[in-house]
């Protein structure tokens, strides 16, 4: 199993059209996550499910009286996914991995549903064996929320979408004045880009999933991790280099041990 972290924005449910929130109300929908495995599958055989094989349902909360949907996007997701992931390998490995045939096939469906469905996008960002720094920067301490399951404790954070760019843009004005290494600018500008796609009124959520569960108990619920990132970036801002580099390097040496166990598996 891959430990998954999930960052999701929901949309009210009268913001989409309606034959999909028909379709999601007469299927039923869940609050719940999707099985995380199903819509891995399809890597195994490197090749795409057919198309009717593909659940497309949506994670559905009431939020004061008002029923928010994070639809699933499950096959734009994994057409992303799949070219993403043969673009990270080497080019001597990546035909192992995924064909060209099924890349090019891949490409070809995702150019036909951003002509045929040019609003649609994907409402979910995912990370495997860890939560990606970036992602906390959209949030405050104050939203970090804890609960416990069957399955243990578990996190998450969640916070309006103008109240998280509005933190993304304020993080990103820090680290291009600070001179900070382009590709973190760059990651950041691109998560705050996919979160300005969307309209205001949506929520924000960080769900750390599975990854909950590669922490100890005391561990997952000491961790402030959020937290960390801001002071890291109010360092930045007063100008105080050592410190934001102290608090950066003890953020990123945690997550790096927990990314070690992808090398693992």
């Amino acid at each position: 199993m891959t430990s998954t972290s999930y960052l999701r924005v929901y949309q009210p449910l009268s913001t989409f059209p309606e034959e999909d929130r028909s379709r999601w109300m007469r299927d039923g929908t869940s609050d719940q996550n999707p099985d995380p495995e199903a819509s891995r599958r399809w890597l195994l055989g490197a090749s795409l499910p057919a198309m009717e094989s593909v659940t497309e349902g949506a994670l559905v909360r009431k939020i004061d009286g008002i029923t928010m949907v994070c639809p699933w996007r499950t096959r734009l997701r994994m057409l992303a996914g799949l070219l993403a992931f043969r673009g990270s390998l080497p080019e001597e490995v990546a035909q192992a991995f995924v064909p060209e045939l099924e890349a090019r096939r891949a490409a070809e469906e995702l150019e036909i549903l951003g002509e045929q469905h040019p609003d649609v996008r994907s409402h979910i960002l995912h990370a495997n064996w860890h939560v990606p720094l970036r992602w906390f920067a959209a949030f405050d301490e104050g939203e970090r929320i804890l609960t416990e399951d069957s399955g243990g404790l578990r996190i998450r954070y969640e916070t309006s979408l103008g109240d998280a760019t509005t933190r993304l843009g304020r993080a990103l004005s820090i680290l291009e004045s600070a001179w900070i290494d382009d590709g973190v600018t760059a990651a950041v500008k691109e998560l705050l880009e996919w979160l300005n796609d969307f309209p205001e009124e949506g929520l924000l959520e960080l769900d750390y999933g599975s990854v909950a569960t590669m922490f100890e108990a005391e561990e997952l619920a000491d961790d402030d991790s959020a937290a960390q990132v801001w002071v890291c970036l109010e360092a930045l801002a007063s100008g105080d280099v050592e410190r934001a580099s102290r608090t950066f390097g003890s953020l990123s040496d945690k997550w790096t041990q927990m990314r070690a166990r992808e090398v693992v598996n």
